[in-house]
């Protein structure tokens, strides 16, 4: 065997004191960048792993978009949000362990609302939100609670189970997500002893539940913790010639110039601010039309109280007719007759039934929406703040 040289032997010296250094190194480093939930302890936390891995993808990221309606209680808005430390709860009203919960979430957010914390319970399951209101009633809520009513947000947590506890740091980055309920307290003590970012005005502190509670319906209906209105209406709910429609969407829409209002009083478009519209061009002798009715009914009676409106826009010809078909196919919102097509003239409406869409700010946000997407795009809309302006001019 040949002897190794000197300059070999150095190298090799050096190659091993340069390992053991990144090695020590790279725990370090490790430790530092890896997954936040090594920040806390692996047993205050649920799910497999899989699902852990889902979760830790966005831990140490900005908190993912909420988009919620239905607000009990003062909405929690972005700049509400910033330097305080947010607990975040997916729950649902038929889940035990949730209902549990309640106690501990009063109790944290007695204890640490002077302190900079905010906690909201997101109403998150497509099952049993509708019973919000009343089991918050029931065990006495004192905290703002808000429904998922696309489950958009769910989607954006990664939320798998019931309930999810995320925890949103000063900085707005979460920082633990799927805690057991009885560790969120340890984790929120922590975040709440960092300080603000520089330059960050701590925000006043959280209304008290009575506050909360009685705030008026127009605004605990006013939703979202994130505006980003172009990326709430999706292009696949739109159909048509586009073209036809260029230039049409973002801005006031045309008026309407209707006649023989029946199922309520004459309204405008200026009068409907602050709600969500939606305009149902149909005829009295379209099929599809009329088969659409029932649903159009259930559509109006689930969300009225969250802000959408209903106008059935009909077509002049056959409008003689309209009360008459009203009446039978017992439909239950607001209709119109359009005057001389000039209504649907000026929407470049070209078949029916035809459905357009006026946001809370009064802007025509969709242009000739799919049948199909139509449930979408009311939640959707619905989950938009509207502005001061336009929910004191929101009529119920």
């Amino acid at each position: 065997m040949a002897l190794l040289s000197r300059r070999t032997w150095v190298w090799i010296l050096v190659l091993m004191v340069v390992g053991s250094w990144l090695l020590a190194g790279g725990a370090s480093i490790a430790g530092a960048a890896g997954p936040a939930e090594e920040e806390f302890p692996r047993e205050w936390f649920w799910g497999d792993e899989a699902q852990r891995k889902k979760h830790n993808q966005l831990v140490g990221k900005p908190a993912p978009r909420l988009t919620l309606a239905a607000w009990r209680g003062e909405p929690v808005r972005p700049v509400d949000m910033k330097g305080k430390v947010v607990v975040v709860d997916f729950w649902a009203t038929w889940c035990g362990p949730c209902i549990r919960s309640i106690p501990k979430n009063n109790a944290l957010h007695e204890k640490y609302a002077d302190k900079g914390l905010i906690m909201l319970g997101v109403c998150g399951s497509a099952n049993g939100q509708e019973k919000m209101n009343d089991v918050a009633e029931e065990h006495n809520i004192t905290y703002p609670l808000a429904r998922d009513t696309t489950q958009a947000s769910a989607k954006a947590w990664r939320v798998g189970f019931w309930p999810t506890y995320g925890v949103i740091d000063r900085a707005g980055k979460l920082r633990a997500l799927g805690l057991q309920p009885q560790h969120v307290e340890a984790v929120v003590k922590k975040l709440i002893e960092e300080p603000a970012p520089q330059g960050t005005k701590q925000p006043a502190t959280q209304p008290t539940a009575s506050a909360a509670v009685a705030a008026p319906a127009a605004a605990r209906v006013v939703p979202v913790l994130a505006a980003e209105a172009d990326a709430v209406v999706k292009e696949e709910w739109r159909e048509g010639d586009r073209a036809r429609l260029q230039g049409m969407e973002g801005k006031a829409p045309p008026k309407l110039e209707v006649k023989d209002w029946t199922n309520g009083d004459p309204i405008t478009l200026q009068d409907a601010k602050g709600k969500v519209v939606l305009l149902d061009f149909w005829a009295t002798w379209c099929g599809p039309c009329i088969a659409s009715i029932p649903h159009t009914n259930e559509l109006q009676a689930k969300y009225k109280d969250q802000g959408l409106l209903i106008i059935g826009v009909c077509a002049t010809r056959g409008a003689e007719k309209m009360k008459d078909t009203v009446a039978a196919k017992g439909i239950k919102y607001l209709v119109a007759a359009d005057v001389d097509e000039k209504t649907t003239k000026a929407y470049k409406v070209n078949g029916y039934p035809d459905y357009y869409f006026i946001d809370r700010s009064g802007n025509l946000r969709i242009a000739d929406c799919k049948n199909g997407s139509v449930d979408e795009a009311i939640e959707a809309l619905l989950a938009e703040p509207a502005t001061a302006a336009s929910v004191a001019a929101a009529k119920d």
